[in-house]
């Protein structure tokens, strides 16, 4: 499966652009975690339960966060009883995951089956890579004003055609 580029300097270049790729961003690392989570091992059936946790203390939208908060209600507490968590897991878990994918693409449409070709991806990277190095000189000692850097950083990651349009303003 072919997926944008994604690791743990995403946070800190989504922190940087904007609240909302964070949360997007936060909310594949939830889709990951629970995907994972049909593994046997209990580990990975943490990671779900510990990622969603930590997603609900940072979700704003309250319909999002009730669904989110419904969907944690429903998941049984791993350490109380394994093998009900086992069974549960087992009769329950894929309806349950996908309602966590639909309620999070309802809410946020992140969630789309990309099907980028190696060449796609490589651009995809490049193009990740060039960005967060602009925002590392930047963020450098670097001497541009603080009004370059603001206009530079708030037309980060904009279409061709919104850029064309800025320059109109």
């Amino acid at each position: 499966m072919a997926r944008t580029p994604h690791m743990a300097s995403d946070f800190a270049l989504a922190c940087t652009l904007d609240q909302g790729i964070f949360l997007d961003t936060a909310l594949d690392d939830v889709l990951q975690s629970c995907a994972i989570a049909q593994s046997p091992d209990f580990a990975h059936a943490h990671l779900c339960s510990n990622a969603l946790s930590n997603i609900l203390g940072i979700v704003l939208d309250a319909g999002l966060h009730k669904s989110l908060q419904q969907l944690q209600d429903e998941f049984p507490d791993i350490d109380q009883n394994q093998p009900r968590f086992q069974a549960w897991r087992q009769g329950h878990y894929a309806a349950w995951e996908e309602r966590l994918k639909s309620d999070i693409n309802s809410y946020r449409q992140i969630h789309q089956h990309w099907q980028f070709s190696s060449e796609q991806q490589q651009v995809l990277q490049r193009y990740y890579a060039a960005n967060q190095l602009l925002l590392d000189c930047l963020h450098s000692n670097c001497e541009v004003t603080a009004a370059v850097r603001q206009d530079v950083e708030a037309s980060l990651l904009l279409s061709q055609t919104e850029l064309e349009a800025r320059e109109w303003q």
